[in-house]
């Protein structure tokens, strides 16, 4: 099952009015009242596939072959991306005004459709209420373009278009920076067309449009396509001096760089990256003179304010870009007020070839990857040798190098000390480095266990640099979503975290780290459906962003019970970063609960030793002991998210009954899960089951009194955030039932426990949890092993059917039989 399809089907030309909206296929585009709609791919093919097929029923297997063309999705796959077209339409399935559904048969229009002919009017409805950010990449709409070199100030009203999809570093729009026009009416510069522009009377508010400003990339019209690189390297500079002026917005480099905007006019742009000004031009290399076309638009009223061009000589490209940021704030203040300071040089080379070393890593360190964080690090090395004082470059470097350690799942204690010196010397070159604070709070040192408190020294200086890092480079979107989880996580601030979070979508858009961040937040702001979703909406907008597919694949496995996708999900993420420790480990996990064990142990037997995998493969094979020595090993506990995982407390519960060795097991569980001395008083979604193992413990140790009330506490927050978290909530309430002596509501929860889709570790609790041993002779528990394992084997089957059409690798067998 997928929900990123490989090869989208190809979808014949047309148009359509379908009640109050316009459909134009051709432009794969939807409007209604003039308005454009935003709706990802999928949606889109869905609601063409309707559209052709109305009035008629179109069933949910001709839906799946016509969406995703040779790829196996099951009915509820159709039901969610319904629900997707239906929200984005505005329709209540309640009250449905476009789709209906036909119970056991499929889906229909009830909107009526007819062809739409040339020059007929379209829908003239009232203007809907402009809506939020869309949720996902979008195909770009063709509209038309500011020229380069406008003789006349473009007058027409644009239509809203809808959010492009993801690239790497994609052309831009002829539209770009520089010069004030009272700034130029001091100093005239070289082909400089000023506009007369009457001051704002009100200074709007920062973070708002009409504050914001959007460095796009330069178009490259040079003979050669390999000075490319010049029309992305200016405008990078450019954008680095403008993000030092107080009292302006600078949006990320991330977004401005990655939209797709060729085919949309100045204010679709706008729109899309919450921009009031626009910076773009064009770039020429001929021999070693360098010809810079700029320009500076208003996106909202699609007007151009100043245009400028430079001929020089290439060694002036850096006194080229100080002359346009320069320019361009003497002309943004015309607008807005005085924007001061004017801004400083910052922490460029003055080696062009370094500078450019440094872009092409810095374009590849977003993608939270071991692969492209490895990939990075050459060229910022290269730009380090090139220039041994580029302070930005050792910064990188270090993020770099710790990024890709993360993800490996080293020791990031070990890391530090060995990549340390590179962030010192960073700050040693400029002690004004945004980034570098950034990087180093990042990165930073702290206690993994109940320490970890906001007084602690480790987490005072993280925050510290991160409140530096904001102040010093505001519109670095990476450093502004760490600081976002920071605060929320680390600090227990959410509110703080989530205004931060919220500056971080603004100057970053189209950044899918920026929205996955947010829905980590929405987990427990509206709970895991809500995040689930939001986590899909991310891979709309990037179906190869890596972080998303292991999150989307854990969710589909711990809550929905859909083994066999969760396994294509994370199969797809190892295919694109196959280092990657978190991948491996997870499919690890699914694999074993598809009954594969073969599978297992090959998806990690290319990685270093690890704990985790030492441990797990253990408890499935029954080896308590080994699994219990597993999840003492500190190698399994330097990273944040360790004491999330659910095998550790069951093995070292196990182990402690097993041996006797009760008091290091609590004495380890209440560091490592965060209780300190108070574990009643310390729980939450991670730790409140390691809560329930704690409490057997001290049971057993003879504290009764303190065992029933942590026993108590822990089934209350449970109970409370069932809704919110679904999971293995049912499965934890029927174990408590059964400690409280109350074995008929036990296997009753039980039952449900599984057909309400939670497989996590289905084979402990049913082979191996000390809790239910002395039922397994029950012959109600027996049905409920035998309807888990007919569930299993469902499973299987669908992955079986996967790695016969190629979607999922064959692992554990000999090469010639895959």
């Amino acid at each position: 099952m997928n929900h990123m399809p490989r090869d989208m089907p190809e979808i014949a030309p047309g148009t359509f009015i379908v009640g109050d909206l316009y459909v134009d296929v051709g432009q794969q585009r939807v409007t209604r009242a003039g308005s454009d709609i935003a709706l990802p791919n999928l949606s889109f093919q869905l609601l063409v596939a309707l559209v052709r097929a109305a009035p008629n029923v179109l069933s949910n297997e001709s839906l799946m072959t016509q969406v995703w063309p040779g790829l196996v999705v099951s009915p509820e796959t159709v039901n969610k991306r319904v629900n997707l077209l239906r929200e984005a339409l505005g329709d209540d399935s309640r009250e449905p005004r476009y789709i209906t559904g036909v119970r056991s048969r499929g889906y229909r229009l009830i909107a009526s459709v007819s062809p739409a002919t040339e020059g007929a009017p379209l829908p003239n409805l009232p203007t809907p209420i402009p809506e939020g950010f869309p949720r996902a990449a979008e195909l770009p709409v063709p509209t038309i373009p500011i020229d380069a070199h406008p003789p006349e100030l473009p007058t027409s009203r644009s239509r809203l278009g809808r959010w492009a999809a993801l690239s790497v570093l994609t052309a831009g729009l002829l539209i770009a920076a520089t010069i004030g026009v009272r700034w130029a009416a001091r100093h005239q510069v070289e082909g400089a067309i000023p506009a007369p522009v009457a001051p704002a009377t009100t200074p709007a508010a920062i973070g708002a449009p009409s504050r914001t400003v959007a460095v796009l990339p330069f178009d490259s019209i040079s003979a050669d396509p390999a000075d490319a690189y010049l029309a992305l390297g200016l405008p990078e500079m450019i954008l680095n001096r403008l993000s030092r002026v107080s009292g302006l917005s600078v949006i990320a480099r991330n977004s401005s760089f990655a939209l797709a905007t060729k085919s949309i006019d100045s204010r679709e742009i706008g729109r899309r990256l919450n921009s009031g000004y626009l910076v773009g031009g064009s770039v020429q290399r001929e021999a070693d003179r360098l010809r810079v076309a700029v320009q500076l638009v208003d996106s909202a009223a699609g007007t151009l304010i100043w245009s400028a061009h430079f001929d020089r000589g290439l060694h002036d490209i850096f006194s080229i870009e100080d002359e346009i940021a320069d320019q361009l704030a003497g002309a943004l203040s015309v607008r807005l007020g005085e924007l001061e300071p004017k801004p400083p040089p910052g922490a460029r080379s003055a080696n062009l070839e370094a500078y450019l070393a440094f872009l092409r890593g810095r374009t590849l360190l977003g993608r939270f990857t071991v692969a492209e964080s490895e990939a990075a690090v050459p060229y910022f090395e290269r730009a380090i040798a090139l220039d041994p004082n580029f302070a930005t470059a050792y910064a990188s470097l270090y993020d770099a190098r710790m990024q890709a350690a993360d993800q490996r799942r080293e020791d990031l204690r070990l890391a530090r000390k060995r990549y340390g010196h590179l962030v010192d010397r960073a700050l040693e070159l400029d002690p004004k480095l945004g980034a570098a604070y950034f990087a180093r709070a990042m990165w930073g040192d702290e206690p993994h266990d109940a320490s970890a408190i906001s007084v602690n020294p480790l987490i005072v200086a993280r925050e510290l640099d991160f409140r530096q890092g904001a102040a010093l480079d505001p519109s670095n979107g990476r450093g502004l979503g760490a600081y976002a989880e920071f605060l929320y996580s680390i600090l227990g601030r959410p509110e703080e975290g989530r205004s931060v979070l919220k500056h971080a979508l603004w100057v970053d858009p189209m950044s899918p780290s920026a929205r996955f961040t947010d829905a980590e937040f929405s987990l427990d702001d509206s709970g895991a459906k809500a995040s689930e979703q939001k986590t899909l909406q991310v891979l709309e907008l990037d179906p190869n962003f890596v972080p998303a597919l292991q999150r989307y694949g854990k969710f589909r496995w711990l809550i929905d019970g859909e083994l066999a996708e969760a396994i294509q999900l994370l199969e797809h993420g190892i295919a694109l970063d196959p280092n990657n420790s978190l991948l491996l480990h997870t499919a690890m996990a699914v694999y074993l609960d598809l009954s594969d064990a073969k599978a297992a142990r090959a998806v990690v037997a290319g990685m270093p030793q690890s704990a985790r995998a030492r441990g797990l493969l253990s408890m499935h094979e029954g080896d308590w002991r080994r699994a219990g020595l597993s999840a003492y090993d500190e190698e399994g506990w330097t990273s944040d998210s360790d004491y999330c995982e659910i095998w550790q407390a069951e093995a070292l519960r196990d182990y402690a009954l097993k041996t006797g060795e009760l008091n290091r097991a609590i004495a380890f569980i209440k560091s490592k899960y965060y209780f300190a001395d108070a574990p009643a008083e310390h729980l939450d979604v991670c730790n409140h089951g390691a809560a329930v193992y704690l409490s057997q413990l001290l049971a057993a140790s003879g504290q009764p009194q303190q065992a029933l009330a942590l026993r108590r506490a822990a089934a209350s927050w449970n109970d409370a955030n069932e809704a919110k978290y679904l999971g293995g909530s049912r499965r934890l309430r029927a174990g408590v039932l059964l400690l409280d002596g109350k074995p008929d509501a036990a296997l009753t929860e039980l039952a449900e426990s599984f057909r309400s889709g939670s497989y996590v570790y289905w084979w402990y609790t049913l082979n191996f949890d000390p809790v239910w041993l002395p039922l397994h002779n029950d012959s109600r528990f027996q049905a409920i092993e035998a309807d888990v394992r007919r569930y299993i084997d469902a499973q299987r089957s669908e992955l079986e059917a996967l790695r016969r059409n190629g979607l999922v690798p064959r692992r554990g067998l000999p090469a010639a039989e895959r």
